[in-house]
């Protein structure tokens, strides 16, 4: 399912708010998926519209994986600048809640991504990720607060030669290209939901079967380098 849809680079910025009819330039994702990490297939009856998108969890009994869960993409990639979610994570066992921003092979790329990460089974922390070429580096980073209690703004500004993660608009972590490679091929910026295979379980833990979760994306804003403050880029 397509809300608008081209396959290009994005020019200008934008300001997703979720209300019902959706605006443009989203795909919600409707397929089963092979992927050792995952236990999960995507369905758009998990994603539900209303002055906000609420992605779902919940549990499948056909097909290879346990769960049905939920991934929205826009359909025009992006690159530097700033990217802000509103969101409330949600909680469980072996569940991951996730914006981040993504390409690779699938899009005849190599494979190149951010990421702002929950997990379920602690989400008094974020974990801020990046892969250059397929190669992943990662942080856990002590929020001072339990994230799924309500929506909160989170950030990362995707500059040449910085990525900074931020929570409540407080910088949270910084690295720079002098401290390691950096992401550089545009990408699709996505939001989803979904469950760790026993693969991850030292990572996320496994869920139970019977496991159901929600998480609520209230907002998506995305501010191109050029628009950023000076002091910024």
């Amino acid at each position: 399912m397509i809300f608008g849809a081209t396959l290009v680079t994005a020019q200008e910025g934008f300001e997703e708010l979720f209300r019902v009819p959706p605006t443009n330039d989203w795909h919600v994702a409707d397929y089963d998926f092979s992927h050792p990490h995952f236990d999960t297939d995507w369905s758009r009856k998990q994603v539900h519209l209303d002055d906000g998108v609420q992605l779902s969890l919940s549990p499948k009994s056909t097909g290879k994986n346990g769960f049905a869960g939920a991934s929205i993409r826009r359909t025009a990639t992006t690159h530097y600048g700033r990217y802000e979610v509103e969101m409330q994570p949600a909680r469980g066992e072996g569940v991951i809640t996730g914006f981040f921003t993504y390409t690779g092979r699938y899009y005849g790329t190599r494979h190149d991504e951010i990421d702002i990460e929950f997990l379920g089974k602690d989400t008094t922390k974020l974990h801020v990720a990046w892969f250059v070429d397929g190669v992943l580096n990662n942080r856990f980073i002590d929020l001072g607060f339990d994230a799924a209690e309500k929506p909160r703004a989170y950030a990362f500004e995707w500059l040449p030669d910085r990525i900074r993660w931020y929570a409540e608009d407080t910088l949270i972590f910084e690295v720079t290209s002098a401290d390691a490679r950096l992401p550089e091929v545009p990408g699709f910026l996505f939001a989803n939901i979904w469950a760790a295979s026993p693969a991850l379980d030292t990572w996320s833990g496994t869920p139970a079967p019977t496991t159901n979760a929600d998480a609520f994306v209230g907002a998506i804003r995305f501010i191109p380098l050029s628009d950023l403050p000076d002091q910024i880029s």
